[in-house]
C-alpha cells in the first residue's frame, strides 16, 4: 500500500512539473513561437525558391530617411543590419556616437530593418516613433527572417548607392559588431588600394570555404541552393568597406542572379566574383572572439593600455559598443600606453554566455 501511494505521489509531482514547464514555455518562449509562426507566414506568403530579389510582395521602402544629398564632405556612410526588435543595440550605438558626433568625423549612419508583424515586444508604431526621433531607419517591406538577410543586405547597398552616391566609402556592418568609431577615418586612409582597383571590397577575407551539407547544421546548404564544392572568396559581413559605385554594380547584378540566403557569401563572394571585384584583407584589425574585446576594455580601464583591435563581436552584450567606445576615447586622445605583448598572449577573460530566451526541453522518464 505504501509503495502504491509513493508511486502515485511521484506521478502527481511529475505531471505537475510537466504542466509547469509547458506553461512557462508558452508564456516565456516568445522568441521561439514568433520564429515558428513567422516561418509559416513566410511559407504561405513568400516562396523559398526566390528567382530575383525584390520581386516578393512588390518590394518598397516603408521608412527611408534623408540621404546624404550633395554633401561631398561625407567620408563614409555606415549601413548597419539590425533586427526589428534590437532597440537596445541601436540605442547603445547612438549613445556612443550620435549623428552629430558622427558628422564631426565626416561619417553618417543608418540602420537596416525588415518588418516583424508578430513581434510582441516591438511594434511597427514604436519603430516609426524611433525613426521620428532619430531619422536613421531604412525599412523594407519584407519579413525579418534568417533566410531573408540577403534582402536586407541588398536593400542596404541599393539605398546607399542611390542616396549617398557622393560619399567616398560605404561601410556595411552588423549591429552585434563592436567598432572603434574614431579609428575609422584613419583606417580608411590606411587602405593601400591599387590604382587599377576601380571596384573593391575590404574586410576579413575568407577563402576556400566549403558549403555545409549536414542538415542538422544552422548553415546547411542544399545542392539546389548552391551546387559547387567551394564558395568564391568573400568577406565577413561583420564589417567591410566598399564604395557607392561598387555597391551600385553589386545591386544591379543581384537583380539577375539566383538568390542565395547567406548574404555575405552572395554579395561579397558570388556577385563580386562575377564583377571581378578585388578583395583587400584587413583582418589584422579584427578580433574573432568577444573575450578579446572585453580584455581590451579591462586593460584600458585598469592599465591605460592601448587596444589595436578596431572590430570585433559583442558576444551578446548589447551595451558593449557603448562601453568600448566610451573607454577607448581615452586612447584615441593618445593617453594610453602601447602594448608590449599581443592581446592574444595576455588576455585572460571569463567565458560568458548570453543565453537569451532558450527553449525548454521536456523529457519523460519511467517511474519505478
Amino acid at each position: 500500500m505504501l509503495y502504491c501511494k509513493v508511486k502515485l505521489l511521484l506521478a502527481a509531482v511529475s505531471i505537475s512539473v510537466l504542466f509547469t514547464l509547458l506553461y512557462y514555455m508558452k508564456i516565456n518562449n516568445n522568441e521561439f513561437s514568433v520564429e515558428v509562426t513567422e516561418k509559416k507566414f513566410l511559407e504561405t506568403t513568400q516562396t523559398q525558391k526566390y528567382e530575383k530579389l525584390y520581386e516578393v510582395n512588390n518590394f518598397h521602402y516603408i521608412l527611408s530617411p534623408n540621404g546624404c544629398g550633395n554633401d561631398s564632405n561625407i567620408e563614409a556612410l555606415i549601413i548597419v543590419t539590425s533586427y526589428f526588435g534590437n532597440v537596445e543595440t541601436r540605442s547603445a550605438m547612438r549613445r556612443a556616437f550620435s549623428q552629430d558626433d558622427l558628422k564631426q568625423i565626416n561619417l553618417k549612419r543608418v540602420f537596416l530593418l525588415g518588418t516583424a508583424p508578430l513581434d510582441k515586444y516591438t511594434t511597427q508604431a514604436s519603430i516609426e516613433n524611433e525613426n521620428l526621433r532619430f531619422g536613421d531607419l531604412v525599412q523594407g517591406s519584407f519579413v525579418e527572417a534568417y533566410k531573408n538577410l540577403t534582402y536586407k543586405h541588398t536593400m542596404g547597398i541599393k539605398w546607399a548607392s542611390e542616396n549617398c552616391r557622393y560619399a567616398n566609402y560605404i561601410i556595411k556592418m552588423d549591429d552585434d559588431t563592436v567598432v572603434n568609431i574614431e579609428r575609422i577615418p584613419t583606417l580608411l586612409k590606411s587602405l593601400k588600394l591599387s590604382k587599377k582597383s576601380k571596384y573593391f571590397i575590404a574586410g576579413y577575407v575568407l577563402r576556400n570555404m566549403v558549403p555545409i551539407r549536414e542538415p542538422a547544421n544552422k548553415w546547411y546548404v542544399t545542392k539546389e541552393e548552391y551546387e559547387l564544392s567551394y564558395y568564391p572568396t568573400f568577406v565577413s559581413g561583420w564589417f567591410y568597406i566598399t564604395t557607392p559605385k561598387t555597391a551600385e554594380q553589386l545591386y544591379k547584378l543581384s537583380q539577375n542572379t539566383k538568390y542565395f540566403w547567406i548574404d555575405d557569401t552572395f554579395i561579397t563572394g558570388i556577385l563580386a566574383q562575377q564583377l571581378q571585384i578585388k578583395h583587400f584583407d584587413i583582418s589584422k584589425y579584427f578580433a574573432v572572439h568577444s573575450e578579446y574585446m572585453e580584455c581590451c576594455l579591462d586593460d584600458i580601464r585598469s592599465k591605460n593600455l592601448n587596444c589595436d583591435v578596431i572590430i570585433g563581436p559583442n558576444g551578446g552584450n548589447n551595451n558593449l559598443f557603448y562601453e568600448f567606445n566610451n573607454a577607448i576615447s581615452i586612447c584615441n586622445l593618445h593617453l594610453c600606453k602601447n602594448r608590449t605583448k599581443p592581446l592574444e598572449d595576455t588576455c585572460v577573460a571569463k567565458k560568458t554566455f548570453h543565453l537569451g530566451k532558450g527553449q525548454p526541453l521536456v523529457k519523460t522518464y519511467q517511474l519505478h
